[in-house]
């Protein structure tokens, strides 16, 4: 298990600081983007027991009851699941305000605005998220930090 994994498994329902470094889906032929950010999670939280999912429950905007991962198989409820052999991490979003802003480097490492970038990448890259969504996960293997 690594470092990190044990960091998140050891915080259940506390507040993270995560740093993570992903590659972005590029358009054929464009450059290899890399994309960091950093942001605040609550990690071990169960589904069912978050408070914006009961109210969904209750005012028929979310099923009545639990339907299960939508993807992947739970490897250590509720914090990681598995999936075409890699493993993630159950987060649960803060509303917070502490989201910093990403960064956008070619594989040089040189600093690249987004607004560059945008043009070249697949469009599923830069979608608005689902305001609804309370939980998202997390690549292990994209992790740099856990605060």
């Amino acid at each position: 298990m690594s470092n990190f994994l044990e960091t998140l498994m050891s915080r259940k329902g506390q507040i993270v600081t995560v740093k993570t470094i992903r590659a972005v889906k590029m358009r054929k032929g464009q450059p290899a983007v890399n994309k960091a950010s950093e942001f605040q999670c609550r990690v071990g939280v169960t589904y069912d027991n978050i408070q914006a999912v009961q109210d969904g429950r209750a005012d028929g905007t979310l099923p009545a009851e639990n339907a299960g991962l939508p993807w992947g198989e739970w490897i250590e409820f509720p914090y990681t699941i598995g999936h075409k052999g890699e493993t993630y991490v159950r987060c649960t979003l803060l509303k917070n305000n502490f989201r910093r802003a990403p960064v956008f480097t070619l594989v040089d490492g040189t600093e690249i605005a987004k607004a560059d970038v945008m043009p070249l990448a697949l469009a599923s890259e830069f979608k608005e998220k689902d305001a609804d969504s309370v939980v998202f996960n997390i690549r292990l293997s994209s992790i740099l930090d856990v605060k």
